[in-house]
């Protein structure tokens, strides 16, 4: 069986068992298990493009759903949610008075200026409220997203390279960099994009500076145009159309990585910017890649935020507000083996019924 064939005929077993699964919620056979009032459901995005076929060539999948996806998406989830605002689950949160009905909020990270193209008219259209995380030191700056110049640099070595895991592991190894933790195993180097979720979370931002700075030695830069970021103006006149702008941190650090000093200004930094532009408090912040542990959620609460979403259902109990689960989506969230929406697998994950089991590998210890 070629791997093309493989993938599609999982996707399709993947399908087939969400679409047994969602059919039992809907007949209440599978209440008991789906996510109840009591947990709203936050939903993250990245970037909303035009055409996901085109923008996946060079761009970052998992970060990308097309427009017309995105709306399959709402159209979805707003036969069993009702849209509300992050302010909105902030103060149910806060007087403790319980959610007796099921809630789903939108947000967005990082601030892409396609969503500002592509999303934010449907969603006006519609009205839906949502939030956008922005990333501060990259508004209105013609700056790489740290993630998307490390894809483009080792998906350029990937196909430069004859063995992608020993060149890579060589020029960790010759940075001084933790090489055997990070290639442990050939699943972390099986493409780029699982190598670049295997190098981010562990390492300083400096770090990943010296890295790309050592990939762009060995295999040059090949750089196009960067993925545009929205500009204050953009982000102000989305804010006054009803958005909650949010923090992202100023420059998309893993916090667990980086000193005290430098989460501490990351927080503080970006917080203060935001509020300086739109004239209120920022109670909301993202961790970037949902990378987190205790220390850095203590930080996040002295820097003044009152909530703070992760990418995922781990939580600090003694800080439920500041570590509330969100669901990642992007284009190949909620598809079958042919490539095409299914609604079902995307119930399935709202209700939290799919996948039956979850591993996470991002940074949760201390």
């Amino acid at each position: 069986m070629q791997p093309k064939s493989a993938q599609q005929w999982r996707w399709s077993v993947k399908n087939a068992l969400a679409s047994t699964i969602s059919l039992a919620h809907e007949h209440g056979l599978a209440e008991m298990l789906a996510r109840g009032p009591e947990r709203p459901l936050v939903l993250g995005y990245h970037r909303v493009v035009e055409d996901f076929a085109a923008s996946a060539t060079i761009e970052m999948p998992s970060m990308l759903t097309s427009r017309a996806m995105f709306e399959r998406h709402l159209d979805c989830i707003g036969k069993h949610f009702r849209f509300v605002g992050v302010e909105d689950i902030g103060a149910r949160l806060e007087s403790g008075e319980p959610f007796t009905e099921r809630v789903a909020a939108i947000t967005f990270d990082d601030g892409y200026r396609d969503v500002y193209d592509n999303a934010y008219p449907v969603l006006q259209r519609r009205g839906i409220p949502a939030t956008m995380f922005v990333v501060t030191d990259l508004l209105s700056r013609p700056s790489w997203q740290v993630h998307d110049r490390l894809y483009y640099l080792v998906a350029k070595a990937f196909r430069t390279w004859d063995d992608p895991r020993r060149e890579l592991h060589g020029l960790l190894s010759e940075l001084g960099l933790p090489a055997d933790d990070i290639t442990r195993g050939r699943a972390s180097t099986k493409s780029p994009l699982v190598a670049v979720s295997a190098l981010l979370p562990g390492l300083p931002q400096a770090d990943v500076h010296r890295l790309m700075d050592g990939l762009e030695a060995s295999v040059g830069n090949g750089f196009h145009d960067v993925p545009q970021t929205m500009t204050w103006d953009m982000v102000l006149e989305m804010h006054r159309a009803g958005f909650t702008i949010g923090s992202h941190t100023r420059s998309h650090v893993s916090l667990p990585a980086e000193s005290p000093e430098r989460v501490a200004e990351e927080l503080a930094g970006s917080k203060r910017a935001i509020e300086e532009r739109i004239g209120e408090p920022v109670r909301h912040f993202c961790y970037p890649g949902g990378q987190f542990n205790c220390t850095v959620v203590k930080a996040v609460e002295r820097a003044g935020y009152d909530f703070a979403y992760t990418a995922c259902t781990h939580g600090v109990p003694q800080h439920s507000k500041l570590t509330i689960e969100r669901l990642l989506l992007w284009e190949g969230s909620s598809v079958d083996g042919a490539g095409q929406f299914s609604p079902a697998v995307l119930s399935c994950q709202a209700h939290d019924l799919w996948p039956p089991a979850r591993k996470c590998g991002r940074v949760h210890h201390a």
